[in-house]
């Protein structure tokens, strides 16, 4: 199996459907699942934070920075997967407001609020480009900092690792060949490609020399 981190991916998000439709062949569905937001939050109040995580949604990643503040990552997909399903959240309506001018409508396509959304005072969300996210603590560094890996064979390997991916998209590539593309964060990778290992189903030699690519272009999340 042929796995590789993706580094030439454009950052801005009509950059990136572009070339995830034209250059890698993957559908809006599977670009949605990996391409990630991260935001800090604000909250005058507590409660709609609490009413949000309650809902124990998949695939986000959040931490409290003290003081009201907290981090927020979440991809695409999973932000049209709250707008469906838990717009009643005020939290939900606030992301949307602060959002909706930062990206593409391709993204909110079969997702709009049917109804205008007023929006509250007492939380705010600032989106984080790539260059903030870099300056993030370690410890918040490993976690919201997503990036993508592309996993490459025949159906027959690819299968047994396609449960421990959670968010991907895939496409065939050659008669017998496919393609799996899935966004990691740096301490999801360390997890996952351990599991992977002892499974046997990904050779050592393989997970360690992108560990020493992580590892070099982030040394402080390595310790």
């Amino acid at each position: 199996m042929e796995i590789k981190l993706i580094t030439f991916l454009p950052e801005k998000p009509e950059e990136y459907l572009y070339f995830g439709i034209k250059a890698l062949g993957l559908s809006e569905e599977d670009l949605f699942k990996l391409y990630f937001l991260t935001l800090k939050v604000k909250a005058l109040s507590d409660v709609p934070v609490y009413k949000f995580l309650e809902r124990a949604i998949p695939n986000i990643k959040f931490d409290d920075l003290g003081k009201k503040e907290f981090l927020l990552s979440l991809s695409v997909y999973s932000l049209r997967e709250l707008l469906k399903e838990h717009l009643d959240l005020k939290f939900t309506k606030n992301l949307y407001l602060a959002l909706k001018g930062e990206l593409p409508p391709e993204f909110f396509k079969k997702c709009l609020p049917k109804r205008e959304i007023v929006t509250s005072k007492d939380i705010t969300f600032t989106l984080l480009n790539s260059r903030e996210k870099i300056k993030l603590q370690s410890y918040l560094k490993v976690k919201h900092l997503h990036l993508v890996f592309q996993l490459k064979d025949n159906c027959e390997n690819l299968l047994p690792v396609l449960p421990y991916l959670g968010l991907y998209g895939l496409r065939k590539s050659k008669d017998m060949e496919y393609e799996v593309y899935t966004p990691l964060s740096i301490s999801d990778f360390v997890y996952i490609s351990t599991v992977l290992v002892d499974k046997k189903l990904i050779k050592k030699i393989i997970i360690d020399g992108l560990t020493m690519q992580l590892k070099s272009s982030f040394p402080d999340c390595f310790g």
